[in-house]
């Protein structure tokens, strides 16, 4: 078998597809597997964070309170590991032997003290692994009768280099010169490269910059230039980094996907284990509660989850009624649901068992397996597979923390283990497409002479150049044999790399530079806005925003103008066919629609046209006035004798109660960050209460019933609804409050101008007998109550001559027959920005309909609202 060796390429590599018997080409990766196969090693299949695992606790045991890691270890344990391990690796390739001479650093010594335990223990990196190779290849024959380095040795480690002249290998080097035409802009660059001259630029199109903001426009771009070249001389295209947005382009046009990875943590199977592990601690994070009942997979049956989801999307907790009456719902998956979502929870300060810990993930791992085995299709395969394999890591360094003696971990801790198994790494499920135009994401893989190369994404470069080791140490380590590369040799090899992917460019270099870079820029393209002028430059900001068409003329692509589409415009009016017919069921909130905003009546009621209900847990305004409603309720039900309750005892029964309120419907307030929120609502809660009390004190009332059912027939239908409180006096007067967390102008304006429409309907839905209940809000932030007229309530306040009850309703009713007969006709008045017109006045002697567009409106977007905005 032939070799041909390239430092990149385990990735994805530009060389063309030939029909070829024994021959290879691979990256370290890819070779070493060869060579293991074919000497009988055992393969090494660990995943990273076994590694970092193990060599953690070989730190922990060589921590004799006096090593020169021991502050670091004690708050970070698991980042100390990563860096040194990440050291040791480097070490290893490098030409370390595991030992260090006497009279080495600290530093040094110390971890010569390490590898004293963790040598053999430790999964081996690539450097054993050489090692290991080279000491086989003397007694043991290969099916490698040649290799050739596509990358200067030079730019290798020393034990690559080694194993690499062991196996005869061969260089292929770097291009003496450039492949372009030297007349052309292209060959004067190459030119610049290769010998330092310069000379003037005639703007050919042979470098062509093309410069933008977004990746997504100038992916786009780049998409429509190879469409364009499909049947032109052979192209490559470089894509640094976030290739995927350029596949996606790629995609858009038509043409095959090149196959560029997108490293991300964020896969939804990988997930699973880091949401199951983030419910274990106190207090609760209905957040994450959330996100673990909506994500797409999770161990618990999907309808469960989304009634339970619904529960802590309006009552941000466990424990409460929401959640109570979901479990109700979805019984018979109480004993897996309780072990999910109810853990026992563990203060973050002391951490939590280890034992604990590994059932939970011991259990992700068994249902990943069940998924797995079950999985159709490669795609859900290879999905399953790395999430399987990330949670058995996670599993067996847990166990190997327990089998050392550590009982407790701290959730710092817990959390770097997640991370390390849940790294970035490469989506499995993407491949090329047929037929995909030669792609790679390294330019030192452009090893052979091409037409045309296609630089997406020209970004600066990441070499860290930071000394970590002292002069002393790089000594001590160059005594022990280990052959550090210097800051000279990584930008060397860093440039070596660029400019053989210019270099072997013959027709056409097109560089895509983006300029968010904060000014920092790629040597190359350093090079060329320093010391060369007059190349062909597209700048698509300019050309796209503002117009400029000779700024697109250099990318050679049709572009014709699209037609503008304008969102939906503002129209008072919508006109259908057919009549819309009426609901036999309303309420208020039904109602307020249908007379204020009918086209939300039709869109909500009839069309059907929701948002989701758990998008999000409630918090703000509406949690808190959620809460208020919730202590009156609780108040008036668990105490009967609350007219004779001292203040002292309605203190402790407050206190306990909107502990554990708080804590079940309510715990975004026990959130870090949230102490000040949670002490003002609690506090607010307390003076509202109290402050209710004395008004119904002075009301004399001697009856409350909170959250009181209604249902009562009214014009061809029923009314439905509760009743915040409903309140009697000793002689028989009746009230009935509403309450507010706040807005208290707003609701004073409104009982001024007649519009208190949810008064009136509490109160035709309380009447008896032709006897009114009077009527007014309860604001909780201020202890005010607000009513048109003070009958029931002497503190009330109020506007003067202000209408009551019974005469909105009335009014209302007027309305209704007005709206409903427009319904007949299928017409539907849209109050949504639009100026009204004659048709928009109301009736006589109904309410003024004539009022602001809704600022909560979900239809902005079909109303044309969103437009004007």
């Amino acid at each position: 078998m032939f070799v041909r060796f390239g430092l990149h390429r385990d990735g994805h590599h530009p060389a063309p597809v030939e029909t070829a018997v024994g021959e290879v080409v691979v990256g370290p990766r890819g070779l070493l597997r060869l060579l293991e196969s074919d000497l009988g090693i055992p393969p090494a299949d660990h995943h990273a964070a076994e590694e970092v695992a193990e060599y953690r606790a070989c730190l922990d045991e060589a921590n004799d309170l006096a090593r020169f890691y021991r502050e670091s270890f004690a708050v970070d344990p698991v980042g100390v590991a990563r860096t040194l391990v990440d050291w040791r690796r480097d070490w290893y390739l490098r030409g370390w032997d595991g030992t260090f001479p006497s009279g080495a650093p600290l530093r040094l010594a110390d971890l010569a003290a390490v590898e004293e335990r963790a040598a053999g223990r430790v999964p081996a990196g690539f450097g054993e692994r050489i090692r290991r190779v080279l000491e086989l290849l003397g007694e043991r024959r290969t099916q490698i009768r040649g290799v050739e380095a596509l990358d200067p040795l030079d730019d290798l480690p020393l034990l690559w280099r080694r194993l690499l002249r062991r196996l005869g290998c061969s260089e292929r080097g770097m291009p003496s010169a450039g492949a372009a035409a030297p007349e052309s802009d292209l060959g004067k660059l190459q030119t610049l490269l290769a010998t330092g001259r310069r000379e003037p630029l005639s703007g050919d199109g042979s470098l062509l910059v093309v410069r933008a903001l977004s990746r997504d426009v100038t992916a786009q771009a780049v998409a429509e230039m190879l469409r364009a070249a499909q049947d032109a001389p052979r192209a490559v295209v470089i894509a640094s980094r976030d290739g995927i947005v350029l596949d996606n382009a790629l995609q858009r046009v038509g043409l095959p996907r090149a196959g560029f990875q997108h490293y991300s943590p964020f896969r939804a199977a990988s997930q699973v284990v880091k949401l199951a592990l983030a419910l274990v601690w106190e207090p609760l994070d209905p957040h994450r509660l959330l996100q673990f009942l909506i994500h797409p997979l999770s161990p618990l049956p999907w309808k469960a989850r989304t009634r339970l989801a619904e529960a802590v999307a309006a009552q941000p907790g466990i424990g409460g009624p929401e959640w109570n009456k979901a479990m109700g719902d979805v019984a018979e998956h109480a004993a897996e649901i309780t072990f999910w979502t109810t853990p026992q929870r563990h203060p973050v300060a002391q951490g939590a068992p280890v034992e604990a810990l590994r059932e939970r993930v011991g259990r992700c791992a068994r249902w990943l397996a069940k998924r797995l085995a079950a999985a159709g299709g490669d795609e859900p395969i290879l999905v399953y597979r790395a999430a399987y394999s990330q949670a058995d890591a996670l599993a067996n360094t847990l166990a190997q923390r327990q089998s050392v003696g550590v009982a407790r971990i701290a959730k710092v801790e817990v959390d770097r283990l997640v991370d390390e198994v849940t790294r970035p790494l490469p989506d499995e499920t993407t491949a090329p497409d047929a037929g995909h135009v030669p792609a790679t994401e390294h330019p030192g893989n452009v090893t052979e002479v091409v037409e045309q190369v296609f630089w997406w994404d020209v970004a600066p470069s990441r070499l860290d150049l930071t000394p970590t080791f002292s002069p002393a140490e790089r000594h001590a380590l160059a005594a022990a044999g280990v052959v550090l590369a210097t800051a000279q040799d990584q930008i060397a090899a860093e440039t070596r790399a660029w400019q053989r992917a210019v270099l072997n460019c013959r027709r056409r270099l097109v560089l895509v530079v983006h300029d968010d870079d904060d000014g920092a820029r790629h040597p190359l393209w350093g090079r060329i806005a320093g010391q060369l002028k007059g190349w062909k430059e597209a700048r698509l900001d300019e050309g796209l925003l503002q117009g400029r068409e000779e700024s697109l003329a250099a990318l050679a692509i049709a572009a014709p103008p699209l037609a503008k589409r304008p969102l939906p415009r503002k129209r008072r009016w919508w006109r259908l066919d057919a009549p819309i017919p009426r609901r036999e069921t309303e309420s208020y909130s039904s109602l307020v629609k249908a007379y204020y905003h009918p086209h939300q009546w039709v869109l909500d009621y009839h069309a059907r046209l929701r948002g989701s209900r758990i998008t999000g847990v409630a918090d703000g305004a509406l949690l808190y006035g959620s809460l208020a409603h919730r202590v009156f309720e609780k108040f008036f039900a668990e105490n009967a004798n609350w007219r004779t309750l001292s203040k002292a005892t309605a203190q402790c029964w407050l206190d306990a109660t909107l502990d554990n309120l708080i804590e079940t419907e309510g715990a975004v307030l026990l959130e870090h960050g949230r102490a000040v929120d949670r002490q003002r609502v609690t506090t607010t809660l307390e003076r509202c209460l109290f402050g209710l009390l004395e008004h119904l004190e002075r009301a004399g009332a001697v009856r409350a019933t909170s959250e009181q059912a209604i249902e009562t027939p009214f014009d061809g239908g029923v009314l439905r609804g509760y009743a915040d409180l409903v309140l009697e006096r000793a002689d028989g007067a009746r009230a009935v409050l509403d309450a507010k967390w706040g807005s208290e102008p707003y609701r004073m304006t409104e009982i001024a101008q007649g519009r208190h429409l949810q008064l009136a309907v509490y109160g035709f839905t309380l009447q008896e007998d032709g006897s009114w209940p009077a009527c007014g809000y309860y604001i909780v932030t201020t202890g005010n109550v607000l009513a048109p007229e003070r009958s029931f309530f002497p503190a009330a306040q109020g506007a003067d001559n202000a209408e009551d009850a019974r005469t909105v309703w009335e009014r209302s009713l007027a309305t209704r027959r007005w709206r409903l007969e427009q319904l007949r006709r299928g017409t539907i008045e849209v109050n949504a920005g639009a100026e009204p017109d004659d048709a928009s006045a109301p009736p006589a002697g109904g309410l003024e309909t004539r009022v602001d567009a809704d600022r909560f409106d979900d239809f902005v977007w079909l109303t044309g609202l969103a437009a004007s905005q």
